[in-house]
């Protein structure tokens, strides 16, 4: 390798060094904390497979380990979990059987140390006690999407599982009895929850649920009225002012578009906005719209552009 190649190389690793050592020293050394475990307690005896993890959080940790060895670490047949998790809860299906458990937290430059405990499951006499984890959607979606393919963690021991779709009048909708951990299903315009239930032919879990909401339609496009098409002012403190119809729905917002030529290639200005909208701008003449977009990501289309001056 030339001297002038090394050189660079050189260059290269003392800057990738640089920023991994800023990106560490940007992290909060959570190292000496000490994991708080909370449920189940040590030794605990389960009588139904479904067993609720759950610790408390850590100052700074980004995310939580959590590791479950059948039956312990020192001596594992097996390593029935190994996740990353951003919640302080995990509920995890056991078959019969000693299990160790552990959580440490970590972010993106340290880690505090393993906290453990022991946890049986002895039976699943109490098949009732399961709770059924839904997996997908996630609850409180709000989405353009009517097709779903919605998903649960199966429950040991079931043999079915009841699926329900209401509204939001607890009108059900759907009533479904499956063998399968998922379906997908197409939702009508509005707000709903879907929920699930284990059976095992003698027992049935809780449901669980979740909630959607659909939201398929563009929002309307605003009419704008201030400044007027090809005005001109001398004001150079300038109030945008525009009206739109809402409709009922996700949330809705506007964002304004403001441009320095009438191709609209060079933007000057954009940002989510409500009327009336002010703005500070030097002389010359601007081309404006708006556009509006709900959370569910539908977007409107683009007002009539207007024009004005400034001088």
């Amino acid at each position: 390798m030339n001297k002038s190649l090394l050189y660079k190389f050189l260059i290269g690793i003392s800057f990738l060094m640089f920023f991994s050592c800023e990106e560490i020293l940007l992290e909060k050394d959570i190292s000496k904390e000490v994991e708080v475990l909370v449920a189940p307690v040590n030794n605990a005896k389960f009588f139904s497979t479904g067993v609720t993890f759950t610790w408390e959080s850590v100052p700074y940790a980004t995310k939580y380990q959590l590791q479950i060895a059948k039956p312990n670490f020192a001596n594992p047949m097996q390593i029935v979990l190994d996740t990353m998790v951003t919640t302080t809860s995990f509920t995890q299906q056991l078959p019969i059987g000693d299990y160790e458990w552990r959580v440490r937290a970590v972010n993106s430059a340290y880690s505090t140390n393993y906290v453990s405990r022991l946890v049986s499951v002895v039976s699943d006499v109490d098949f009732q006690s399961n709770t059924v984890v839904l997996n997908t959607p996630a609850n409180n979606l709000i989405t353009k999407t009517a097709l779903q393919s919605l998903s649960w963690q199966p429950i040991i021991g079931a043999t079915t599982y009841q699926f329900q779709v209401y509204d939001g009048n607890n009108t059900v909708i759907s009533d479904q009895t499956i063998t399968d951990t998922g379906l997908n299903y197409t939702f009508l315009e509005g707000s709903y929850f879907w929920r699930v239930r284990a059976s095992n032919g003698t027992q049935q879990t809780l449901y669980s649920s979740h909630a959607v909401l659909i939201d398929t339609i563009i929002p309307n496009t605003s009419v704008l009225t201030s400044p007027a098409n090809a005005s001109t002012t001398t004001n150079k403190d300038v109030s945008f002012q525009w009206s739109r119809i809402p409709i009922s729905g996700s949330v809705e917002k506007d964002s304004i578009y403001i441009y320095t030529d009438n191709a609209l290639t060079v933007l000057k200005l954009k940002n989510e906005a409500s009327s009336p909208f002010t703005s500070i701008l030097g002389f010359g003449t601007y081309y404006w719209f708006t556009k509006s977009f709900d959370q569910a990501g539908n977007m409107s289309t683009k007002s009539t552009v207007f024009s004005f001056t400034i001088n």
